[in-house]
């Protein structure tokens, strides 16, 4: 899965995607199939910094209309965190769609949201696979975020959070908070996961 948290570079990735569909795919010598030109490093998931950690966490879902009202009002409320642009980026979404999410406690919630906001956070993804959530950051950083016992449940739940993103064009979040039964957050980052450029 190929993410970016800036408005550029996904503003670039879509404008490369629109190009693929409307010029390289007409080309007399388009081959389809081929290799893609830009190929990033998907890194095998390295240790979370300790000051990363959060205590607990849960897979959530809010509907559109509260995730807008979040990132509206980030500045408001001085809370960390980070928006997209999505009218810029194209991207449309009804008021009532549930968005994905992923909910984190911490006793030190607002240190924790400090130090996750020097970050470029771009993604959450559930790897059912290892029985963990993997957080991307920048263009090639991934941490392991957090683990869970795989069972038929945790891994059924797992896979239906994914399921919700790619229902929902990638869109998710990341809410930080100090306690799971607030509805108040000290950080909240908006995020999306795009599929690589087929250039």
């Amino acid at each position: 899965m190929f993410v970016f948290s800036n408005i550029y570079c996904l503003s670039l990735l879509l404008w490369l995607e629109e190009r693929y569909e409307s010029i390289y795919m007409r080309h007399p010598g388009f081959q389809k199939g081929s290799q893609p030109l830009l190929a990033l490093d998907n890194p095998f998931p390295m240790e979370l910094p300790e000051n990363l950690f959060g205590e607990k966490w849960a897979f959530v879902q809010l509907p559109f209309s509260a995730v807008r009202e979040e990132v509206s009002s980030l500045d408001e409320r001085f809370v960390f965190g980070a928006g997209l642009d999505l009218d810029l980026l194209g991207i449309e979404v009804d008021d009532n769609t549930l968005i994905p999410g992923l909910a984190v406690t911490s006793s030190r919630a607002k240190p924790l949201a400090a130090w996750m906001n020097g970050l470029e956070v771009c993604s959450v993804e559930a790897d059912t696979g290892r029985g963990g959530l993997i957080l991307s950051v920048g263009i090639s950083t991934r941490y392991v975020y957090a683990t869970y016992k795989n069972t038929p449940t945790t891994t059924s739940e797992a896979e239906a959070w994914e399921a919700a993103k790619k229902a929902c064009g990638g869109l998710h979040f990341l809410a930080i908070h100090e306690d799971l039964d607030s509805d108040d957050c000290v950080g909240f980052w908006l995020l999306l996961n795009l599929p690589p450029p087929p250039i």
